[in-house]
């Protein structure tokens, strides 16, 4: 027998008729599945906004937003306002993370979706250089840093609510929806910009046919909108919120940032672990969507669809790969699965890196399929049943979204930049984005060696997807 949310008893057949822990909400199977749901549209929203400026970034932005910056310094502008956006994200993480634990998972998702397509759609309707000159770039800087700050709460709140409204023998399947969700938007853009490429002339897409996908951003942001304000809140908040007003646990910190202090204080080496998981897949996804599209247009000169096709190809590759790999996590555990996407991430990167300088369309699509879902999809299903656990749920959100984000805003959002940087510096060969890949899989790699989530034997029991962890209240 389980608890429902409204406190009746109820059966789920997903607990095997086993009692949960004393005081633990448990969801059924149609509750889970409505969080992921609802909670997965804003992170396919969010991931629809990245996909779109990862795919124009190396096509339209420069020439738009930097006229004067040509060739590869052109490039650096674009990709440094990709990374603004990541600057943002770990103050919204941060911010947002000790309002998630104050107020709730639910209500803070709902205001970060709604700054997110607000803001891109503002990118959308931004006039270029040529129309209001240096203001074109500012303004397109304000844009990325509201969609980052945004950022900072919706994957990281996704990924949270989810696994917490998760039933335990599916935790890593339905965990793993969250970043499904995001490579849903990645396909929604790469399709967009495939089909208006291919029917809109080359002066027109300059001018107006870039903006569709982006405008389109305020429709989808309705239907998130409508979603979430219709989901429930998670059943382990709900607990919390409980054994607060009974006084068992301390109130939430008003400040943000004492918040983040007192999640670092109740394991530093958690929160640690917590910045470096995500290092390895953030980076493959962003250098092989953004960086790989921008060199193959700039550096050798494919044409514009054949690089689309390519986005397309290794976006579906991913959600697939991402699935499989989310259930495969609740058969063999997800700390396993994470070994399959560090190992396996870290020994292709430097084939990845020779096949893209051949400039063979085919074979670059294969490379780039093989990268991801070794280097993006399996550590990406594993770290969304592994990041909530190194935190208690009082202060989950806090000690997530600031380790996360924060390792987006050093690593992660960079990338691009630094892989574009590696290139010019080694004279147009990308030999050192190999390296670069390497090292941000070593990174994650310790990451999960000093990880110590907090599980109880009751949870090992009965969470298959936890099995290689040990014990810890």
């Amino acid at each position: 027998m389980t608890t429902t949310a409204s406190g009746a008893a109820a059966t789920d057949p997903d607990t095997d008729g086993k009692p949960a822990a004393e005081g633990v909400v448990q969801p059924t199977t149609r509750q889970a599945a409505r969080a992921a749901v609802a909670a997965g549209i804003g992170t396919a929203i969010e991931w629809y906004e990245y996909g779109l400026y990862g795919i124009v970034a190396g096509l339209v932005i420069a020439p738009l937003f930097f006229p004067d910056a040509t060739g590869a310094v052109g490039v650096l502008a674009t990709f440094a306002t990709f990374a603004v956006g990541f600057v943002a994200r770990p103050i919204g993480g941060i911010v947002l993370g000790a309002a998630s634990d104050r107020f709730g998972r639910r209500p803070v998702l709902v205001f970060s979706l709604l700054l997110i397509g607000v803001a891109t759609t503002g990118i959308g309707l931004l006039p270029g250089y040529a129309q209001i000159g240096i203001w074109a770039p500012i303004l397109l800087v304000v844009l990325r840093l509201a969609q980052g700050f945004g950022a900072g709460a919706e994957l990281a709140g996704a990924i949270t609510i989810i696994n917490e409204s998760a039933t335990r023998k599916h935790k890593a399947a339905f965990s793993a929806l969250a970043m499904a969700g995001g490579g849903i938007g990645g396909i929604a853009a790469s399709l967009l910009f495939t089909l208006i490429s291919a029917t809109v002339s080359g002066d027109a897409f300059l001018e107006w046919g870039w903006r569709i996908p982006f405008l389109l951003g305020a429709v989808f942001t309705v239907i998130g909108l409508i979603l979430r304000r219709r989901m429930h809140e998670s059943p382990e908040f709900e607990k919390v919120k409980a054994e607060r007003a009974v006084g068992e646990i301390s109130a939430a910190r008003r400040n943000p940032f004492a918040a983040m202090a007192e999640a670092i204080k109740a394991s530093p080496r958690n929160w640690i672990a917590g910045f470096l998981v995500p290092s390895s897949l953030n980076t493959t996804g962003f250098v092989v969507t953004a960086f790989g599209i921008s060199y193959l247009a700039g550096e050798l000169g494919l044409e514009r669809n054949e690089t689309l096709v390519m986005s397309l190809a290794v976006t579906v590759c991913m959600v697939v790969a991402l699935v499989f790999f989310g259930r495969l996590g609740d058969r063999i555990g997800s700390k396993r699965v994470m070994w399959i996407g560090i190992i396996g991430g870290a020994l292709f990167a430097f084939p990845y890196v020779a096949i893209l300088t051949t400039a063979q369309i085919v074979p670059i699509v294969f490379a780039s399929v093989v990268m991801v879902i070794l280097g993006w999809s399996a550590a990406s299903a594993a770290h969304t049943v592994v990041m909530p656990a190194l935190f208690k749920a009082e202060y989950r959100s806090s000690g997530l979204f600031s380790s996360r984000e924060l390792q987006g805003a050093l690593v992660a959002g960079p990338a691009p930049l630094i892989a574009t940087a590696l290139v010019a510096a080694s004279g147009g060969s990308p030999w050192l984005v190999g390296v670069l890949l390497v090292v941000t899989h070593v990174m994650t790699l310790v990451g999960v060696v000093i990880a110590r989530p907090f599980l109880t034997e009751e949870e090992l029991d009965t969470t298959p997807a936890l099995r290689g962890w040990q014990p810890r209240d």
